[in-house]
């Protein structure tokens, strides 16, 4: 038997920040990083539509949230002692926000999510990725109990993302719904989503990158992200993830950044495997490109390219001879992560550090 649950519910298009108007009178938690609370003047939006509300906002989130902070975090939530919790941001406000709401062991508190970017699709998933700074490690933490209540898309929050932002979690994006796509528990309702969404990756990545200010190519990257989100949370991921969270872990380039590095290469990997391969040509054929693996991997190639973002680690700053000598932590980092099941064909240390020294 499969399954497939729907949930949270999601508000999407004009006037979507009215569905916060639910948490009236409530006391309310709102978590985010410094610059959405205190520069990016967005904030006021958010707390315009809570009438009423007492709040009180957690600000100190920064990227790939630490268990340190998480644990700092439950401290805030317990003694402010809300009645909701509003995750306000892109991936690490989310991931924070949903830590900090289960190790408060708080049942019965509100969770809603107002996604400031398009990529993770956090604000729909029961995935968390919290950094062991001591160990060098990203932790992906899954759980029902992490997902929010309400999930609030609003594309006008993003007319000021930056163009590197947009591309690494536009990348994000195409990552989530490829791997999806051919994950093990993939499913025909994860099936339509996963496509939906890398089509729509596709078409509106270039155009949302370019634009300045609102643009309809925008919301379409927030849709895109959310329907990723939800085919990801139901079928699983991959090796892109796993060894983008090991490589994340160790060395702190942007997650987004990693996949897209990724993804060519795993996409080949995966490719020998039959029935990965038949998925991958219907995303090629959909896309308007040769319906074969190999025409995906290029195609995603020069995206990346298009963007102007790295195509190597060592573009990124790291050291090859560093790399090298981390090689076993890594394969062995990624092989233990908790994405790796969901990938379509098995792999070995020695494959996966094979696909390591490509992106060297």
């Amino acid at each position: 038997m499969e399954t497939f649950a729907l949930r949270p519910a999601i508000y999407f298009g004009d006037d979507a920040l009215s569905a916060l108007e639910a948490l009236a009178g409530k006391r309310v938690l709102i978590v985010t990083d410094d610059f959405l609370a205190h520069k990016s003047g967005l904030l006021p939006r958010v707390t315009a539509h809570l009438k009423g509300a007492l709040t009180e906002v957690f600000s100190k989130v920064t990227p790939d949230p630490s268990l340190r902070l998480v644990a700092e975090g439950v401290r805030a939530l317990r003694d402010f002692s809300p009645d909701a919790v509003l995750a306000f941001g892109g991936g690490s406000p989310m991931d924070c926000a949903k830590a900090m709401r289960h190790f408060s062991d708080r049942p019965g508190l509100l969770f809603y999510a107002v996604p400031t970017t398009a990529g993770t699709g956090s604000e729909v998933t029961s995935f968390a990725v919290l950094t062991d700074t001591d160990a060098g490690v990203k932790y992906p933490l899954v759980d029902d109990a992490l997902l929010p209540d309400a999930a609030i898309l609003d594309a006008s929050l993003l007319a000021g993302v930056p163009g590197p932002v947009t591309a690494d979690t536009g990348m994000d994006v195409l990552t989530h719904a490829s791997e999806a796509y051919v994950a093990r528990k993939a499913n025909a309702f994860t099936d339509a989503l996963a496509e939906r969404a890398f089509v729509l990756a596709w078409e509106n990545l270039i155009k949302a990158h370019a634009a300045k200010g609102e643009h309809p190519a925008k919301e379409q990257m927030l849709l895109a992200s959310c329907m990723a989100g939800i085919a990801f949370n139901g079928a699983g991921l991959g090796a892109n993830h796993a060894l983008a969270h090991s490589l994340g872990g160790r060395y702190h380039t942007p997650h987004g950044r990693l996949n897209a590095m990724l993804m060519p290469h795993v996409i080949r990997f995966n490719a020998e495997e039959p029935a990965a391969a038949k998925k991958y040509a219907a995303l090629a054929k959909a896309c308007g490109l040769a319906p074969n693996a190999r025409a995906l991997s290029s195609a995603l190639g020069r995206l990346r390219q298009s963007l102007g973002m790295p195509g190597r680690l060592t573009d990124c700053g790291v050291e090859r001879k560093t790399v090298l000598a981390d090689l076993e932590a890594i394969t062995a980092a990624a092989l233990a992560d908790v994405c790796m099941p969901g990938n379509p064909r098995s792999a070995a240390a020695a494959e996966l550090a094979a696909i390591v020294r490509e992106v060297l």
